[in-house]
């Protein structure tokens, strides 16, 4: 996949001084402070492709798999494989938790938590919403007995929030904004499907995704039914 565009926009940030740090690392009182965040709502391999670029140009990032997911399969020995390999490369792994899917949310968060532990030794201290709701923007700071990304401390506080969600910067490209030229902190939340093509078009990236889904699929099935072409 093509993630020429991404490594330079990340590279803007090194030049311009900034420091990738993970969540726990954040100092209120400094600036030149840049938390990296990935959601990773579609595939995995795309993550570890970033994972990669990231490490070979010294940026530390944190990334966020969903448990259940109708895009991919986190529990599959191979992606198991990919997202500790993402964790060897000098990044961060955690949760990234779906609040629709659960009658009682915080029962459920229990068990996912746990269950990422079981796959990965991992123990979370922050997890990220996917598609938070209005009652948790509402009340983010005390929704779980955890941080989330989402926490005024990330987002508010001597730091400022920027996402791509949606396939663009909807509030303003940060390398372009007042925050950016005066060094102060950002939270950056990116999703690497949006970084598949270097056409400025979230259908571009959606067509490159699904073609490169659709082969995974068609030599996953070759490998595992004799007859199949």
């Amino acid at each position: 996949m093509l993630f020429e565009t991404y490594k330079s926009f990340i590279e803007k940030f090194h030049k311009k001084g900034y420091r990738s740090i993970f969540f726990e690392e954040l100092n209120a009182n400094k600036n030149n402070q840049l938390i990296i965040r990935h959601d990773i709502d579609l595939d995995i391999d795309l993550a570890l492709d970033i994972a990669k670029i990231e490490n070979s140009i010294g940026a530390r990032s944190t990334y966020f798999f969903l448990i259940a997911s109708e895009s991919y399969n986190l529990m599959s020995r191979e992606n198991i494989e990919k997202v500790k390999l993402i964790r060897e490369l000098g990044h961060k792994i955690s949760l990234h938790f779906d609040l629709m899917i659960y009658k009682d949310v915080h029962e459920g968060l229990k068990n996912e938590i746990e269950t990422f532990y079981t796959f990965f030794n991992e123990k979370i201290d922050i997890i990220s919403i996917h598609r938070p709701n209005v009652d948790f923007l509402d009340n983010s700071e005390n929704f779980f007995n955890i941080k989330t990304s989402y926490e005024k401390i990330f987002t508010k506080e001597n730091i400022s929030y920027y996402s791509d969600s949606g396939g663009s910067f909807r509030f303003g490209n940060p390398v372009e904004s007042l925050d950016f030229k005066e060094n102060k902190n950002i939270q950056l939340l990116t999703h690497p499907v949006w970084w598949t093509s270097d056409k400025d078009s979230v259908n571009s990236c959606i067509q490159s995704v699904l073609e490169y889904k659709s082969s995974k699929m068609r030599k996953h099935f070759q490998k595992n039914i004799k007859i199949f072409k």
